[in-house]
């Protein structure tokens, strides 16, 4: 009988090539999803690009102006804080 010869060189050599046809068939499969999910998904909310050129100035002035309004909120609740504060603790 013959001793079947067999090297660790062979033995690393198989099992880098499973690896590589492992990651090839992955990214084959990821690569196909990609691409089938950005050609089946449309945005239903967005219609076309926002035109920066010409801001919607109702929403810009109802933004700041909400943003300006909550901030005020916040400083006056905070002054009143304060207030009680210094009145529960006698140092005012």
């Amino acid at each position: 009988m013959a001793a079947a010869s067999y090297s660790p060189v062979e033995a690393e050599t198989s099992s880098t090539e499973a690896a590589v046809s492992a990651k090839m068939t992955l990214s084959r499969l990821f690569s196909r999803a990609v691409h089938i999910n950005r050609a089946g998904s449309r945005s239903a909310f967005t219609s076309s690009k926002p035109d920066t050129a010409n801001p919607n100035w109702l929403r810009v002035g109802l933004a700041f102006g909400s943003s300006a309004l909550l901030w005020g909120l916040l400083f006056k609740q905070h002054s009143t804080d304060v207030h009680e504060y210094k009145v529960r603790n006698g140092l005012q």
